[in-house]
């Protein structure tokens, strides 16, 4: 038969058991969601850096593109030069880059052939009388045309709640 006392070790070590149980299930609960919400914030970060580096990239392959365009741009049979471009690149709606380019000329008149937003060295739009060369001679800046590209690609962050547009702008000045 079995006594009392064997019996009360018997409900100890039962009891025991549970509360160890119960222990180890709540020490790997929050492990569980600490490592969860780790995951979700590196999901999130490189989310966001995708987005960032996609948008760099689309940014220098469209102000070459601007480039491309305006020196291939016939100035002669326009009064204008090409200012702006705009374009679409990926999914319609949120998933998507939006660009804009703006394209700004510095140089002398008679080289951008009447281009109605020539900016001159003196700040003046489209204005040659006042253009000098401070002596530069042949190759200076009074002998070419040079372009100040702005690009700005907007796209929405993937994890924004608020879905706000995130801007990434570049500006380049190109001497052609």
């Amino acid at each position: 038969m079995i006594n009392q006392k064997q019996m009360i070790n018997r409900k100890h070590k039962k009891a025991f058991s549970m509360v160890t149980a119960i222990f180890v299930i709540v020490i790997m609960a929050t492990l569980s969601s600490s490592i969860m919400g780790l995951t979700g914030k590196t999901v999130k970060a490189t989310t966001h850096q995708y987005q960032k580096e996609q948008a760099q990239l689309l940014a220098r392959s469209y102000t070459e593109l601007a480039i491309f365009y305006v020196i291939h741009y016939d100035r002669t049979t326009t009064p204008d030069c090409l200012e702006t471009i705009t374009d679409h690149f990926g999914a319609t709606g949120n998933n998507g880059y939006d660009i804009h380019i703006n394209i700004k000329y510095l140089g002398n008149d008679t080289l951008l052939n009447g281009c109605s937003k020539s900016i001159l060295a003196d700040g003046t739009v489209g204005n040659s009388a006042t253009w000098t060369d401070n002596g530069v001679g042949k190759g200076g800046i009074n002998s070419s045309i040079s372009l100040v590209i702005d690009t700005y690609i907007m796209y929405k962050d993937f994890d924004d709640p608020s879905d706000r547009n995130i801007t990434f702008h570049r500006r380049t000045l190109q001497r052609i």
